[in-house]
């Protein structure tokens, strides 16, 4: 039996640790080096997301451990949205051109937790052998699903959204074997995280990309949340991202009515999934959606840190890079 008892004590502790926005903020007026504790303003920005990777991965190992079956298999899943960010990053270097070393150098090294055929990929000639030589690893549907829609149109953000789509039908579908009670306490928070994906996605490719309402719409991610396939087959038959905006339902309506770009949405979208994961966080009983809470929060500071290192590192204005860490 899982000691769920055990589980909630972790939880406790680890949540303790997480950045809150005032430390966050005095980010800014320390030096690059000493944010991840080494004295080296010329450390490359990559090797500090590795360690803080890590250190968010240790966590990880240690929740997941006591889990078995379907909520094992969930955060697992989860978890191999890393290996999914190097699949990209191949799939760029590739693209451009870049050696074998020169890609490797730029992927996150994920240790025993990686399910992905690094070597092979690297040694591939061009996208479609890499895509060849992925279906026979356990990414085998994103990668026959991403070569179909790459050998159609040729376009790296179509291969990007099939491989993003595909990837989370796998994390919609292990949510519903989930028993009764653990899919309701994930409820509102998987809700907003697809809903957001799902309504950026829309905007970007309707009006950044222009592609068609038919494209638009196979490229999304069909789920039973407030944003669901009925209400996306309406919204990607309209003309501009107000038109869209102005025909969303509550709570979405009222927290984006005042935004003008996709920008400003992605922002509220991701401070309102923040909030809700703080407050599942926050529940007395364990569920497994602390866990994933948990999870979320962290890498979410992850990205926030990140987005305070490169903004110092490109000396810009300190407005902007609070701006873009989300602060």
């Amino acid at each position: 039996m899982i000691d769920y008892a055990y589980l909630n004590a972790r939880i406790s502790i680890f949540a303790g640790r997480l950045l809150s926005e005032a430390r966050l903020t005095e980010l800014l007026n320390q030096p690059l080096g000493t944010i991840q504790g080494i004295d080296d303003t010329t450390i490359d920005q990559n090797l500090i997301e590795q360690a803080w990777l890590m250190r968010m991965l240790g966590d990880f190992q240690v929740l997941v451990r006591p889990l078995s079956g379907a909520p094992r298999e969930l955060l697992m899943y989860w978890f191999h949205k890393w290996d999914i960010a190097n699949l990209k990053t191949i799939v760029r270097g590739k693209i451009a051109g870049l050696s074998a070393d020169a890609i490797s150098a730029q992927l996150l090294e994920l240790g025993q937790l990686s399910a992905l055929p690094i070597e092979q990929l690297l040694r591939t000639e061009d996208i479609g052998e890499l895509l060849r030589r992925l279906e026979k690893s356990p990414y085998g549907n994103i990668a026959r699903q991403a070569r179909h829609l790459f050998e159609k149109d040729h376009q790296l953000y179509s291969l990007d959204a099939a491989i993003d789509r595909h990837y989370l039908l796998g994390f919609v579908q292990r949510i519903r074997v989930l028993d009764s009670k653990q899919r309701q306490h994930f409820s509102s928070l998987i809700s907003i995280m697809m809903d957001r994906f799902n309504l950026l996605w829309l905007l970007r490719y309707r009006f950044a990309y222009n592609l068609s309402a038919a494209e638009t719409y196979y490229l999304l991610v069909p789920t039973p949340y407030l944003l669901n396939r009925n209400r996306l087959q309406r919204l990607v038959e309209l003309n501009s991202l107000q038109e869209v905006l102005a025909q969303l339902p509550e709570p979405f309506y009222s927290l984006l009515l005042d935004t003008d770009n996709t920008f400003s949405v992605d922002k509220r979208l991701t401070m309102k999934m923040q909030q809700l994961a703080e407050l599942t966080l926050k529940l007395q009983s364990f569920t497994l959606a602390k866990v994933f809470a948990y999870v979320l929060l962290r890498e979410m500071e992850m990205q926030r840190v990140m987005a305070i290192l490169k903004g110092k590192k490109l000396n810009l204005n300190q407005k902007i890079i609070l701006s873009a860490a989300g602060i």
